[in-house]
């Protein structure tokens, strides 16, 4: 029998979740203002289900981790193609420093969590997020955030090569239009994570959290 997600040895990881990539002044909000094919409601929607859970998780003593793509005004540090965004340089599109690559504000990290900075798509590559984990003994990632088929899916698939067991909350995820969302969930689901619902996982852990 193979494992099983262990919601008491578990972490929450959040990305992506900056005004960038989400609010309307930001990077993609403006795209969708001049025509780009953007649903920027649902791409902000996970927001809500995140800050549930991370009450969850923060009330059972378990780390949140908020990962967040950060770039040098030249990008010289990039790890992605930043040149299929276009006018990204121009627009200082998550420039370090700047009010589009900081945390939107209604998850504002809070004492204890942790801010972990990436250059590219995925939360683990170049980045001390698997050390971090180790550290805290954490063998269980719950992943959430934008968007689920690049940067939550590379997040996701890095965990997995990592030895982690990864579940993806499917409804504090999302993308810039829910058909890319539905489908790359049905990717991950069975060779890669268990995909379960904010109250799935905050049932799962207020239940094994009660019974210790």
């Amino acid at each position: 029998m193979g494992k099983e997600a262990d919601i008491l040895n578990s972490a929450l990881i959040v990305v992506d979740m900056q005004n960038d990539f989400l609010h309307k002044d930001g990077y993609f909000g403006k795209a969708a203002k001049n025509g780009a094919p953007y649903d920027m409601v649902f791409f902000a929607s996970p927001a809500t289900n995140i800050k549930r859970l991370a009450a969850a998780f923060r009330g059972a003593h378990r780390p949140v981790f908020f990962i967040t793509m950060v770039l040098k005004p030249d990008y010289s540090d990039a790890c992605f193609p930043y040149w299929r965004f276009p006018g990204a340089i121009g627009n200082k599109f998550l420039v370090e420093g700047t009010w589009g690559a900081e945390i939107i504000a209604e998850l504002t990290p809070e004492e204890g969590d942790h801010v972990v900075v990436k250059t590219g798509y995925g939360g683990f590559y170049n980045t001390p997020l698997a050390s971090m984990l180790r550290n805290l003994k954490v063998g269980t990632c719950v992943i959430t955030g934008v968007g689920t088929p690049v940067c939550v899916s590379t997040t996701c698939r890095e965990g997995v090569s990592r030895n982690f067991l990864v579940v993806v909350v499917s409804d504090a995820t999302a993308s810039t239009d829910s058909k890319s969302h539905e489908a790359e969930l049905l990717h991950l689901a069975h060779p890669f994570a268990d995909v379960m619902t904010t109250n799935e996982v905050i049932g799962m852990l207020e239940r094994r959290h009660i019974a210790l």
